[in-house]
């Protein structure tokens, strides 16, 4: 409102100069935000987060409140891969989240409780979730190290 007061008061010719000047801003200003698409202001997520928001699913949560019990026994892994095993793909990668946990201390091979879900690491949609009940010899040494599952 100010802006067309100030317009109104000034002669046609400075008129004209403003109006072409805000048009040309805000063709500017669409134009940009067109090319270089919406600011994600650091959208990116974590692996940290990508666990918490594998977590939110109801399936996860109710395996995970009735099956993981000793959290010494418990590993979480993350993995930035370039998709997930259903195909769905995110510009920055997606997160491969398992949250392992033995059945037992003992030294030899036990089953795990598993649940596995996958990420998008740029904006946090969840592709999809599993929980499984497996053997550690289906998983390799390096992610069940600090549980001694090998």
């Amino acid at each position: 409102m100010i802006f067309i007061l100030l317009v109104e008061n000034m002669d046609k010719g400075r008129s004209t100069i403003i109006a072409a000047i805000a048009v040309v801003l805000c063709v500017g200003v669409v134009g940009a935000y067109i090319l270089l698409g919406p600011d994600n202001g650091g959208t990116t997520i974590t692996s940290e987060q990508a666990i918490g928001i594998v977590m939110t699913d109801n399936n996860a949560s109710e395996y995970y409140a009735s099956n993981f019990r000793v959290p010494d026994w418990r590993v979480n892994a993350t993995t930035l891969v370039d998709s997930s095993p259903n195909g769905s793909t995110s510009e920055e990668g997606v997160w491969k989240v398992e949250i392992m946990e033995r059945t037992c201390a003992c030294s030899s091979v036990k089953p795990l409780n598993v649940i596995e879900g996958y990420v998008s690491a740029s904006d946090g949609e969840l592709f999809e979730v599993s929980t499984k009940y497996v053997s550690e010899s289906e998983y390799d040494k390096k992610t069940c190290s600090s549980t001694s599952c090998h």
